[in-house]
């Protein structure tokens, strides 16, 4: 079983780097690094080598348009669009996504978005990370916000109560717990309130969709492109959502995918294992290896 799980693993992320390498995203540049045997770092970008270090770095994290690191000294820097920005002489921590990179220096917070930095706030309570959105706790105006599209948001005031509540975020969507105890949805530069937070009993943010179950029915529920529908009257067994899409292991066991305002059942048999990653799913089932993208299924290899 644990070389099986190991082969799941595997073949999980070569499909995902294909689907990387194949994405209808003209703009990107899917980076990766190494350091040779003189500890140089090199950058490979769009076929090319470039030599950004000549020390190990101390830190890293690679997302598919940029590297973001600290080096040898603790400096912060950034390889983005062929270029090697210096961006802060130090970094508390930082988070990487695909399009925008968030970095804390004690209680400050930054945004590096498109090859500029721009300050979010001085007073740093937690902040979170989506590809396209930042969400942060003001510690001092006491006031949940967000960055999205070049732009800062005002979520929720919580000035009475002090506290921030429960959020979740996914790729260009946010979903929070204000102060009143309502549900929301943030989402392209809108806020529409849900339900009462405490009958949300599980929650998934991909992009643009977030899956929820309510209580007390446990209905099975989706914000999608802006519209709230209910998808199951039961709870599902578990879910999991993507790039537009939730997969899900209904009450009955079987496999669906709920798809540009479609659900489909991709297998009356109940899988061995389901993942989802961008905007492809990867499944086994009576010992096939299959993938979906796109509202097609594929099987990719027979496993014992």
């Amino acid at each position: 079983m644990p070389d099986m799980k190991l082969k799941y693993l595997l073949k999980l992320c070569v499909i995902s780097i294909v689907a990387i390498f194949t994405a209808n995203n003209a703009g990107a540049q899917y980076i990766s690094f190494l350091s040779d045997y003189l500890n140089n770092v090199q950058v490979f970008s769009d076929g090319k080598l470039k030599q950004t270090e000549h020390l190990p770095l101390k830190s890293y994290i690679v997302s598919n348009n940029m590297l973001a690191y600290e080096d040898n000294a603790g400096n912060f820097k950034i390889f983005y669009n062929h270029y090697l920005h210096q961006v802060s002489s130090f970094a508390s921590s930082y988070k990487v996504s695909d399009n925008l990179a968030a970095l804390s220096m004690n209680t400050q917070l930054k945004v590096f978005d498109d090859g500029t930095v721009k300050n979010l706030t001085i007073n740093l309570s937690d902040y979170y990370l989506g590809d396209d959105v930042v969400v942060w706790y003001d510690d001092y105006d006491k006031m949940l916000k967000a960055y999205y599209n070049k732009e800062v948001y005002d979520l929720d005031d919580a000035l009475a109560s002090d506290t921030m509540g429960a959020v979740t975020v996914g790729e260009n969507i946010v979903a929070f717990v204000d102060s009143q105890g309502y549900m929301n949805v943030f989402y392209n530069g809108e806020t529409e309130s849900l339900c009462f937070g405490e009958r949300v009993k599980s929650l998934s943010a991909g992009r643009d969709i977030v899956a929820f179950v309510e209580e007390p029915v446990n209905n099975f529920q989706i914000y999608y492109f802006g519209d709230l529908s209910e998808l199951e009257n039961f709870e599902p067994v578990s879910y999991k959502t993507g790039d537009c899409f939730v997969a899900y292991v209904d009450a009955n066991n079987y496999l669906k995918v709920f798809y540009n305002f479609k659900k489909e059942t991709v297998s009356f048999d109940e899988p061995d294992f389901y993942e989802t990653t961008d905007e492809l799913m990867v499944f086994g089932v009576q010992n096939y290896f299959k993938v979906w993208v796109n509202g097609q299924v594929y099987t990719l290899e027979i496993y014992s």
